[in-house]
């Protein structure tokens, strides 16, 4: 069924079908050999030594991808963060796409999400002091400074960070779609990887996210077939679904199904899978898809408020939430908006991955000598 439910999906989005179309011209092939071969070229500097990389002095773990956008990677991350904060003194280190700002900048009681970015802004609104927040475009500066102001500090997650090769993790987190494996991709223009299939050898794990929740065995060891000829000879393959959590108000409390109609909004990777669930669970009558990570602008909340004052009710994600909250609450219509939570859920593989992260944290010590 959630094979027939992306298809149908595929359908009814044009645009995608359209831009696909396009990247499968003849012309594109060249520019993506083109693509393919200087980051082919920038991965054999540093493997050779000639470009510099720097391993932090603590235990790190970055999550990334091959492909461009939309593999789950804030999930996952959120899933460490609770996974280890408990037990280390966890700071995450982001580029902080989209932001305001440049340079480092450390997340504070006063910050802003035009200050640090949606994503970073969200791990610093959901987890507050159980974790530190920094962005910086060039992240071993960025790590050196937050070594430097949070000398605690016992382990990074650096998020987005599989191509900043200037920075050598403890451990790399590999995540590939589901629905768009890496495997059957090509490098920009021509498709949507940032890199050739061949950057999955850097990979100490690979996560498949977003899969259904009914996959085989026998069809889970295709794709790790699949996936391993690509990646080092041992190296772990394992699955994960996205599960949905209940609608919560912009104040944080549950709510329950609302019985008015709905509007969806979100401005992220994959608007589509967002908006097909929100039609399955809520029936959404329309909607609002903006481009990841963005901003809202005066005009755009004037639309929304315009469906809220109809009777709809608004429900968003918790990426877009964080951007949409100060205005929400501003125009007293918090009670016409909810966001739902999303989580990574390794079912029955969860032992197994974090067995594998925390063998990989526990021979930091060994690497070190």
């Amino acid at each position: 069924m959630a094979i027939i439910r992306t298809l149908a999906l595929k359908l009814r989005n044009p645009a995608r079908n359209l831009i696909k179309s396009i990247r499968n011209l003849p012309v594109f092939r060249p520019l993506s050999w083109l693509y393919g071969g200087i980051t082919d070229a920038r991965n054999a500097l540093f493997d050779a030594g000639l470009f510099r990389s720097t391993a932090p002095p603590v235990p790190s773990i970055a999550v990334g991808n091959l492909t461009v956008g939309g593999t789950g990677k804030t999930p996952m991350t959120e899933y460490l963060i609770s996974m280890l904060s408990s037990r280390y003194h966890v700071a995450v280190l982001s580029r902080g796409y989209g932001r305001k700002t440049s340079g480092f900048v450390a997340a504070g009681e006063h910050t802003t999400v035009e200050e640090i970015g949606d994503e970073p802004f969200q791990y610093f609104c959901k987890f507050g002091d159980r974790v530190r927040v920094a962005v910086c475009e060039k992240r071993a500066e960025g790590f050196r400074s937050l070594l430097r102001l949070f000398p605690e500090t016992n382990l990074i997650l650096l998020d987005d960070a599989f191509q900043h090769r200037a920075v050598r993790p403890s451990c790399q987190v590999l995540l590939s779609d589901y629905h768009r494996p890496f495997y059957k991709d090509r490098p920009f223009p021509a498709g949507n990887l940032r890199e050739r299939r061949r950057g999955a050898a850097r990979a100490d794990l690979v996560v498949v996210t977003k899969c259904p929740p009914d996959l085989t065995p026998a069809f889970k060891s295709g794709i790790k077939e699949r996936v391993s000829a690509y990646t080092r000879p041992g190296t772990p393959v394992l699955f994960s679904t996205t599960a949905y959590g209940t609608p919560l108000t912009f104040t944080g409390t549950s709510s329950t199904k609302p019985s008015s109609p709905v509007i969806g909004v979100s401005g992220i990777a994959q608007n589509g899978i967002f908006e097909d669930y929100l039609k399955q669970e809520f029936s959404a009558e329309k909607h609002l898809a903006f481009p990841d990570h963005h901003f809202y602008t005066g005009a755009d909340l004037q639309t929304l408020f315009s469906y809220t004052e109809k009777g709809y009710v608004v429900i968003t994600t918790e990426k877009d939430m964080v951007k949409l909250k100060g205005a929400v609450l501003e125009a007293k219509q918090s009670g016409n908006f909810l966001y739902v939570p999303v989580k990574t859920d390794f079912g029955p593989e969860e032992a197994l991955f974090r067995g594998q992260i925390g063998r990989h944290l526990s021979a930091f010590g060994d690497r070190q000598d």
